[in-house]
């Protein structure tokens, strides 16, 4: 598929609630903060979605980090882990197999408000 006709969907999330794998917080809490995390994202992915799924994606996730405590680019993934069930759920694309690539950047503070850019476009 040539660059002419690939397909983009892209959307923007505040960072999540989510604190990471290894937080320390207690399970219920850790369960009820990726629960909402996946929400939003269902949500805010079904307003934008894509008219056809995708069958085979590549994601690029853009981390805009709040401060100059930068987190590392694989915590950044895993954080981001119910944001991609929840664009899953919202129809993006049919299961989470389809998902062929993911490449994520974390960018120092100042540039943007800290938020999370998920784009998806055809494999």
């Amino acid at each position: 598929m040539d660059a002419s006709t690939t397909r983009r969907a892209c959307v923007e999330l505040a960072l999540p609630r989510l604190v990471g794998s290894n937080s320390r917080a207690h399970w219920s809490k850790r369960s009820r903060d990726a629960h909402a995390d996946r929400q939003s994202a269902h949500v805010v992915g079904l307003a934008c979605r894509p008219a056809k799924p995708f069958t085979e994606v590549r994601l690029v996730i853009d981390w805009w980090c709040p401060t100059r405590r930068m987190i590392d680019c694989d915590n950044a993934l895993s954080r981001c882990k119910a944001y991609i069930d929840g664009l899953t759920d919202a129809g993006w694309w049919p299961d989470d197999k389809a998902i062929r690539t993911v490449e994520i950047t974390v960018h120092p503070p100042g540039e943007r408000k800290a938020t999370v850019v998920i784009s998806a476009s055809d494999a």
